[in-house]
């Protein structure tokens, strides 16, 4: 017999919530808080700015895979969409700063994406060493899976809702992990008479936090067209984003404050999307390529009108 719908929309559904969960945990596993405990906030910059750029382009993705919004009646999907952005060489080393005495006065050392941190001796006091903190995340993806629900249509318009949740488990061991997105499209193809495409607009905004550690938001505009032909559906767009990553962790570095609070920006400030989808019936499958500061990919399953 075949599995219902539903039941396959549910084990989708905590597919998505595993993995991403998995994914999230990363972040607080004690191997990355006792690399962040080593610096103070300006020579942490380095280390961790590839998580920002990545992950920050990562929220943005898999919004939509069609730009056509009915102008009226009553709509409902629900989509498992998988992203990753890409780990450049460029990513994985950055130039870091040595202490007082050390030859030379900066190094190339590995990023949270690298491999082994570089060591460096002390001109002065022989045997005396500096050593950078080791890469964490050995890939050349930085990956994310999230559920979405698309509830349409009012006047054209649909609105696109993301979450998933893991509460704390044991002695603060894993923090409570919370991911959620929203986002706004408009039907723009209803105000132009005889459009050979269809034609969007959107905004969106996303939160991604791990505990007191981590605390991720970021936003959108986008315009998008897509032109459907028989099954298959091409789709792309250009959008406007930004996105943010604050970090709060205890420093053991003597010349930083106890408590380090800083933000980093990501990388992406446009990206161009390509795609291609398929509509079977109730059934859709998609996958787009996105272009900016940081190349990004997103495919996915979707289910509903």
């Amino acid at each position: 017999m075949k599995p219902s719908h539903n039941r396959m929309m549910r084990t989708a559904v905590l597919a998505g919530l595993l993995i991403t969960c998995g994914f999230a945990g990363a972040f607080a596993q004690t191997e990355l808080e006792k690399a962040l405990k080593q610096y103070n906030g300006d020579a942490v910059t380095g280390y961790i700015q590839p998580v920002a750029d990545l992950f920050g382009a990562d929220i943005q993705a898999g919004y939509y895979h069609n730009a056509a919004i009915p102008v009226n009646g009553f709509s409902l999907g629900f989509d498992i969409v998988v992203m990753g952005s890409i780990v450049q060489d460029a990513q994985k080393y950055y130039t870091a700063n040595t202490p007082p005495g050390f030859t030379p006065a900066t190094f190339k050392t590995a990023t949270i994406f690298g491999g082994k941190g570089t060591t460096i001796l002390n001109s002065l006091i022989s045997g005396l060493q500096y050593k950078g903190s080791d890469g964490i995340f050995n890939t050349t993806i930085f990956p994310l899976i999230v559920p979405q629900l698309r509830i349409g249509c009012l006047y054209g318009s649909d609105v696109t809702l993301r979450f998933i949740t893991l509460p704390s488990i044991g002695d603060n061991k894993f923090p409570v992990v919370t991911l959620w997105g929203v986002g706004v499209r408009h039907n723009i193809s209803q105000y132009l008479y005889n459009s050979p495409l269809d034609l969007a607009v959107g905004a969106y905004y996303n939160s991604f936090k791990v505990g007191d550690l981590i605390d991720f938001k970021g936003y959108a505009f986008n315009a998008q067209a897509s032109k459907s032909i028989k099954i298959l559906i091409l789709y792309g767009g250009l959008a406007y984003e930004h996105s943010s990553m604050n970090l709060t962790y205890a420093s053991t570095d003597p010349t930083a404050p106890p408590l380090v609070d800083m933000t980093l920006d990501g990388a992406n400030k446009f990206r161009f999307t390509l795609g291609v989808g398929l509509s079977l019936g109730i059934l859709k499958v998609f996958a787009d390529a996105n272009f900016g500061s940081v190349t990004n990919y997103s495919a996915g399953i979707g289910f509903g009108r």
